[in-house]
């Protein structure tokens, strides 16, 4: 007797924004959630105790799988792709924590670039001239972000692209191992490659949180996994060329919330270079929309 067919939703694209909203809300909560904590505590650290509940909770759920969660027929891939991981982790936290938030939103929104100039690199992939002028022009806008000579450059910044372009990698790299790995053995060895990393410099600066400090991470921790959870219901209710530009919704989100409760007012170069970046990816999504339409109709 064979298994029924799991359920297929119809589409929604309705409720697919509606998912992707609320994920640009909690992917929110958690940047202010980051840059309060990190105030007061080292990144390490935070991303330690993080991580570690992860971990955690990720053994306590897949339980009643056994060895199976921690059996890897790539393990050599499978730890590369944690050590970018961490590095995106890392990344993305310390950036948050020193540099505005409108202008780490939207350095974090060239992984598209990065993909698309990966895939021409490594891929052999062929990009006509529409996409990798698209790409071109979403690199000036970091340029304009960035004003070199013209504005203080911080080691932030370098992590923060650094992260953007870990997270390019590590979609190829996932992609591979979706093909015989559980999610759940992904996620388990990511967060204990992180932990491994993190372990050493968060106990050298170590600082016991407070019980709100305790609290806060928690939060952090839940409104990630909120995050993620509404971004993959997004894409499971609606379609992708539908719901993926309000994405991008999620800097006016930073925007307002930075205003409120840092009083942080973005520059007109940080919102030009937002919007060339946008703009260039958006162009790349609809693109590739538009190919994986031509392929499905045999053009």
């Amino acid at each position: 007797m064979t298994s029924p067919a799991p359920d297929i939703p119809e589409t929604n694209n309705f409720l697919g924004i509606g998912f992707i909203l609320m994920s640009c809300v909690t992917m929110t909560l958690s940047a202010l959630l980051i840059r309060h904590i990190g105030k007061d505590l080292g990144s390490f650290e935070v991303v330690l105790i993080r991580c570690s509940f992860t971990l955690i909770f990720t053994l306590v759920l897949n339980a009643r799988l056994g060895g199976k969660l921690f059996h890897s027929p790539r393990p050599v891939l499978l730890t590369l792709r944690s050590i970018i991981l961490a590095v995106i982790v890392l990344g993305n936290f310390y950036a948050i924590v020193h540099l505005p938030l409108v202008q780490v939103t939207a350095l974090q929104f060239t992984k598209p670039l990065f993909i698309v100039a990966l895939a021409a690199l490594f891929l052999s992939e062929n990009i006509r001239l529409p996409r990798t002028m698209a790409t071109l022009c979403g690199f000036i806008g970091i340029l304009v972000i960035l004003r070199p000579g013209g504005a203080e450059l911080h080691i932030a910044h370098l992590a923060v692209l650094s992260a953007a372009l870990g997270m390019a990698v590590i979609a190829i790299i996932t992609k591979k191992l979706t093909r015989d790995h559980l999610s759940c053995t992904m996620v388990f060895y990511g967060n204990l490659v992180i932990i491994l990393i993190c372990s050493l410099p968060a106990l050298v600066n170590w600082q016991m949180p407070s019980l709100l400090q305790w609290g806060l991470i928690a939060a952090l921790g839940l409104s990630t996994y909120g995050g993620q959870t509404f971004m993959v219901q997004a894409y499971r209710h609606g379609d992708t060329t539908v719901v993926s530009p309000f994405e991008y919704v999620r800097i006016i989100f930073i925007a307002i919330a930075g205003f409120i409760v840092f009083g942080e007012i973005p520059d007109h170069w940080t919102l030009g270079g937002a919007a060339i970046i946008i703009g260039a990816t958006l162009f790349i999504a609809y693109r590739e929309s538009r190919k994986k339409r031509r392929a499905a109709a045999g053009l």
